[in-house]
């Protein structure tokens, strides 16, 4: 798991929110992709930043419990979200 969280660090976002903030499809590809790869880089695009009492961190946080993971970092206007692993409370 430390090796796919460093390699998504380095990496490529792998999902970006924009405009129409977070749907249902952009739920079901987090999920289908923390499913997948156990880790997830998403980016708040700037049309979806544009409420102005938007906060970073309480929507990493939100977007996070939808798909059943973890923030597990917020730089910036991206973060990572982590599956839960009930096994291994690390991550």
């Amino acid at each position: 798991m430390r090796e796919r969280l460093k390699e998504r660090k380095r990496g490529k976002v792998d999902v970006q929110v924009g405009k129409r903030g977070v749907t249902d499809s952009l739920i079901k590809e987090v999920k289908t992709r923390l499913d997948k790869q156990g880790v997830v880089k998403v980016r708040v695009l700037k049309s979806a930043r544009a409420f102005p009492d938007f906060d970073r961190e309480e929507f990493a946080q939100k977007l996070a419990e939808a798909v059943g993971g973890e923030v597990k970092e917020v730089k910036g206007f991206t973060f990572i979200i982590v599956k839960r692993d009930r096994g291994n409370p690390r991550y």
